[in-house]
């Protein structure tokens, strides 16, 4: 079989796919930790019967719906398109032994497609109960595309009992299946609440304004200090030669460690500061900056990964 060819004159085709990666998955983790986020916080604003709160929600909903399903979905063509031009050997691995998964995969995608449209458009028709189960319905959706991705995706860097047996469930369950799924699950949920930022710092009613960036806040620094523990389990379940390459034994890796240590704290203390009552300048200043950030955190990891 011919392949096609890109010749690469001003970066290799790793970290072409890389750069791609980085800006995809953060917006892919938000879209499932975000689920969670809008279901639990229109939980909160219907307890509250708060219409301010609600409102906010529907809104927060619009600017979800636009970043992860147009911008996420782009960026995921993209990865398919530069994977199979750079590196189409390994590409027609993934889809010939992975076929079952990934349309699996499909399924819950266009789950995700169907419910995040009827949550966003019947979100002041539909009666509550049902609105609610939808957005929860979303959720399921969308972790259950990471589910199913980390499964595939994870094989290439830890075949495991795969390498022999070549069997889809040993692939599939690989050595680092359990821990990056807890880990990207926490980074979802971590990511999801730096994005809720920029919608609660445009928001004119101080009261909502306030409310959502405390929820927020606690959205952010939980699971970054849950972090901690996730990571090193990940970091167990890589083979030895990769786990030393993390550890210092690469010194192209070492300032992406670096990177994912000295931000972590950075971005704990800017959630709490997020928290706290703040001019309105400063607060959007500051919810701008910590998203950046956590694109440079998350995406240290992602680059590391790939």
């Amino acid at each position: 079989m011919q392949y096609p060819v890109l010749q690469n004159l001003f970066a290799g085709g790793g970290l072409i796919i890389a750069l791609i990666a980085v800006v995809h998955v953060y917006v892919a983790q938000f879209a499932v930790g975000g689920g969670l986020y809008l279901v639990l916080t229109e939980h909160l604003a219907r307890r509250r019967n708060s219409e301010a709160l609600l409102e906010h929600v529907r809104r927060h909903t619009l600017f979800f719906l636009l970043l992860t399903m147009v911008f996420g979905s782009l960026t995921g063509v993209a990865i398919w398109f530069v994977i199979a031009v750079l590196s189409p050997g390994a590409t027609l691995t993934l889809i010939h032994n992975f076929s079952f998964g990934w349309a699996t995969e499909w399924v819950f995608f266009v789950g995700e497609i169907v419910t995040l449209l009827v949550y966003h458009y019947t979100f002041r028709t539909m009666d509550a109960r049902t609105h609610l189960t939808v957005g929860w319905l979303y959720f399921a959706f969308g972790w259950l595309s990471l589910f199913i991705i980390t499964g595939i995706t994870g094989l290439m860097l830890t075949p495991g009992a795969w390498l022999q047996t070549g069997d889809f469930w040993d692939g599939f369950f690989n050595p680092s299946f359990w821990p990056q799924v807890v880990f990207r699950t926490l980074v979802a949920f971590g990511v999801a609440g730096l994005f809720a930022f920029l919608t609660a710092v445009r928001e004119k009613d101080p009261e909502v304004c306030e409310t959502v960036a405390r929820f927020s806040a606690v959205w952010t620094i939980a699971p970054l200090i849950l972090l901690i523990p996730a990571g090193r389990w990940y970091l167990a379940a890589l083979p030895a030669a990769q786990r030393g390459m993390v550890l210092g034994g690469n010194p192209e890796i070492a300032p992406y460690v670096e990177a994912i240590l000295g931000l972590l704290p950075i971005l704990i203390a800017g959630g709490l500061l997020m928290a706290l009552r703040q001019p309105r300048p400063i607060r959007v200043a500051l919810a701008a900056v910590l998203l950046l950030l956590g694109l440079a955190h998350f995406g240290s990891f992602e680059f590391i990964r790939e």
